[in-house]
């Protein structure tokens, strides 16, 4: 009896190790490796199809993104990540970015670059959305709200210049914009070169205080120039390489 008792017990236990995730989840140090390649081709994917005559490079640049991509859901679709166990249909929504992929390829052969663009944008979204679902803090999040209050002010520069407008501008969204770019400077979890890192949080920091001082002003033409000084910085950071 005892011996029926201990067959049954080791067999028990051989079912849960086989059972993928039933014991413990994967480590989402482990995913954040994993993912820095097909999140790199993402990237590149994003930049190429910022300008039409990318169109035959970014091509090529999606289709591995696509194939990178697949690879990490395949990994971890049903092996979730623990600190991303609290989201719902992960393996939808880690699969998603390959649709997408699929999606803006479609789009670049047909030569409709810039709604590629626009299209692959939603997986920096999707993203963003889990990790904050999750309570992450990540760099690339906090580069995202950054991002949202920049093209606040961007959008407000072109709308109207007058020095009135400007003005308001500073007083409105001045503030907020150095705010959020503080916050990517106080991140603890950045995985990036940190000298290139310094350099241009730097860079952003100068080029903030200069749009700052500009508006105040209501003077247009400066402003339009220290707007393009910040989005410079925006952009050096989100291609920043990260490190393994």
């Amino acid at each position: 009896m005892r011996n029926m008792m201990r067959i049954k017990f080791i067999a028990a236990y051989i079912l849960l190790l086989s059972a993928p995730g039933l014991l413990m989840a994967s480590q989402y140090d482990a995913f954040t490796k994993d993912i820095m390649q097909p999140y790199g081709l993402y990237k590149k994917s994003l930049a190429l199809t910022s300008k039409t005559e990318n169109k035959e490079k970014a091509i090529v640049v999606v289709e591995k993104f696509i194939g990178a991509w697949g690879e990490l859901a395949d990994k971890y679709a049903n092996d979730v990540p623990d600190r991303l166990s609290s989201i719902q249909d992960f393996s939808g929504k880690i699969n998603r970015p390959t649709a997408v992929g699929e999606e803006a390829l479609a789009m670049l052969k047909a030569g409709q670059v810039k709604k590629a663009h626009s299209h692959l944008e939603e997986v920096r979204y999707g993203l963003w959305r889990m990790r904050t679902d999750a309570g992450v803090v990540s760099l690339n999040d906090k580069v995202n709200d950054f991002h949202e209050a920049m093209e606040i002010m961007m959008g407000g520069i072109k709308a109207d210049n007058s020095a009135e407008h400007l003005q308001h501008l500073g007083e409105r969204y001045g503030q907020w914009l150095a705010i959020k770019w503080a916050e990517i400077a106080h991140t603890g979890d950045s995985v990036v070169d940190k000298a290139a890192f310094a350099e241009v949080i730097q860079n952003g920091d100068s080029a903030i205080v200069m749009l700052s001082a500009v508006l105040k002003e209501g003077d247009a033409s400066a402003a339009k120039k220290a707007i393009g000084k910040v989005k410079k910085a925006y952009i050096s950071l989100f291609f920043l390489p990260e490190s393994s």
